[in-house]
Formats: structure tokens, C-alpha cells, sequence
């Protein structure tokens, strides 16, 4: 992983985030900060977006058929700076701008119950 934080400074940075437990309960919590795999980009988030589904989630703590069975991480509409790449990223893109959609279906997919 490359990455304009020095080792000491990358073990001073928050990763927090909002866990939905059950409908009106959130917590700011705590969680380790990843490092960038194959392909993949850290991003320092500056702003997070709340959206349908998070109120969704929030007030019925499900969407439908997509039913919250475990904490679920809030908040995929994102913007922030990339702060570090892995391998197979160009470390020009370090310092850059990124609005992405966090987290994906993917690291998701577990949290909720998919069957109807």
C-alpha cells in the first residue's frame, strides 16, 4: 500500500461510523482502518450523504424484503480524498477528489437478510 500518511500519522486516523442495531438505534462507532487491496483506493471521507434507504432503514430497520438481521454500516453516498492505493493503482491518483458509493452490495450482502 502506498500512501502520503506516514505510519505513525495512519495509526492516529479515525475510522467511525453509523451502525444501525434495530430501528431508531444508531451508534457512532469505531472501526479499523482497511488498507487497499488489488485494485482498490482509501478514501479520507469530507461528507456523507443520507439517503432514502438509510431513513428507510432507520425508521423500519428493513426495505421491503431486505430486512436488517445484524448491524448494518450507514451512509454509501460518500465524497473524500484518496489517502492511499493499493497495487494496480496509479499513486498519481493520491490527493484526488473521489465521490463514490460506499459500501457496495457487496460488503453489505452479508448484513441483511436477502430471502422472501
Amino acid at each position: 500500500m502506498l500512501s502520503y500518511l506516514f505510519p505513525k500519522e495512519m495509526k492516529k486516523v479515525k475510522n467511525q461510523a453509523a451502525v444501525l442495531y434495530a430501528p431508531h438505534d444508531i451508534r457512532i462507532e469505531e472501526r479499523p482502518v482497511p488498507t487497499p487491496g488489488l485494485r482498490e483506493v482509501l478514501i479520507e471521507i469530507k461528507a456523507v450523504g443520507v439517503c432514502g434507504s438509510d431513513v428507510h432503514y432507520y425508521e423500519h430497520g428493513r426495505i421491503g424484503s431486505y430486512v436488517v438481521r445484524q448491524p448494518l454500516i450507514l451512509g454509501h453516498e460518500s465524497s473524500g480524498t484518496i489517502v492511499a492505493v493499493g497495487e494496480g493503482v496509479n499513486t498519481h491518483r493520491i490527493g484526488q477528489c473521489s465521490r463514490e458509493r460506499i459500501p457496495s452490495l457487496l460488503q453489505v450482502q452479508d448484513q441483511l437478510d436477502w430471502s422472501r
